[in-house]
């Protein structure tokens, strides 16, 4: 399965239409089209975290399915040194790289 699909599934499965949930990630329609569709295959790091956090998936997981390697990288690097999914998120939004609460 790739990334898209398992987007779209979870769209699907909570009833959330192409407009909603493009407007919720602040994306055009066509992006989330295109990536359910398979034809982005590079999203932007943020905009899956965003994706993720509406959908209520864990962005963690997502790197099997696709996410920026480097990012991944520096993840798994974080984690090895000790820290905890909720201080990488909390960094995140002090860096204001993140709009939403935490999840």
């Amino acid at each position: 399965m790739y990334l898209g699909e398992k987007v779209r599934q979870a769209r699907i499965a909570q009833q959330i239409s192409i407009k909603e949930l493009a407007s919720l990630v602040q994306v055009t329609e066509a992006y989330i089209l295109n990536l359910e569709s398979g034809i982005i295959q590079n999203p932007a790091f943020f905009t899956i975290v965003r994706i993720a956090k509406e959908l209520g998936l864990d962005v963690y997981e997502m790197d099997k399915l696709y996410v920026d390697p480097e990012w991944l990288d520096l993840i798994k690097e974080a984690r090895q040194i000790g820290l905890s999914r909720t201080e990488i998120r909390n960094f995140l939004l002090q860096q204001q790289f993140l709009s939403y609460d935490a999840k």
